[in-house]
């Protein structure tokens, strides 16, 4: 399941056809948490938990879909950008039409790279709610109409609620605030992290448990 391509409209329909049976989709979640573990260029343990959801609830007369998005990201020791700090990722503000394609799954996919099962990629915008690294100091520490955005990626290897079997966990940081509220062109230049991303950290969970169906 991915929420990626070559634009945002592009990553919304990608991510509404992977969820599709036939023609109608009835949801799209991914949800978990846990530990990344030291190691090279990280010093200390980075903790997460995220959900994901995209419904449609179906029917004769469909209701908009929703798409929900929650994340926090802590990284605890030194890391490239000098020290620890914390975020909280959200979904980018989407207008009804744009959500709509994102979670109705009424239009056809376009072709894309084919994911692993058990994957989804998602992204959003972020505040900092602790620390300062000095690269993400243009990143508001409140809701506004300009956020920094993100772009996670995540892989349930075991698919079970068991402790992790191979799970992993991927995070990208960008430092450029963007207004992305689905409102066309803007829509299209909102598609990816803005070029130079200044934060990137990922690997294999060392304890905790992701879920993707």
């Amino acid at each position: 399941m991915k929420l990626g391509g070559s634009s945002y409209f592009r990553r919304s329909v990608m991510l509404a056809a992977a969820c599709v049976l036939a023609v109608v989709l009835t949801a799209c979640t991914g949800r978990g948490g846990g530990q990344l573990p030291p190691r090279a260029g990280f010093t200390g343990a980075a903790s997460f938990g995220f959900s994901f959801s995209c419904e449609d609830k179906g029917g004769i007369n469909q209701q908009t879909g929703k798409l929900n998005i929650e994340l926090s990201y802590n990284d605890k020791g030194s890391n490239p950008l000098g020290s620890p700090f914390g975020i909280h990722g959200t979904v980018d503000a989407l207008q009804p039409v744009v959500e709509s394609a994102v979670c109705s799954g009424q239009v056809p996919p376009p072709e894309e790279p084919e994911l692993l099962p058990g994957q989804l990629i998602f992204l959003g915008r972020y505040r900092l709610t602790s620390g300062s690294p000095s690269s993400l100091n243009a990143c508001p520490t409140s809701e506004t109409t300009k956020m920094c955005r993100f772009e996670v990626d995540v892989q349930d290897n075991d698919k079970s609620q068991a402790p992790s079997q191979g799970d992993t966990f991927k995070i990208t940081l960008s430092n450029v605030p963007v207004s992305c509220n689905g409102s066309f062109p803007q829509v299209l230049q909102c598609s990816q992290l803005p070029a130079g991303p200044v934060y990137t950290r990922g690997g294999t969970l060392s304890s905790g448990n992701l879920t993707v169906d």
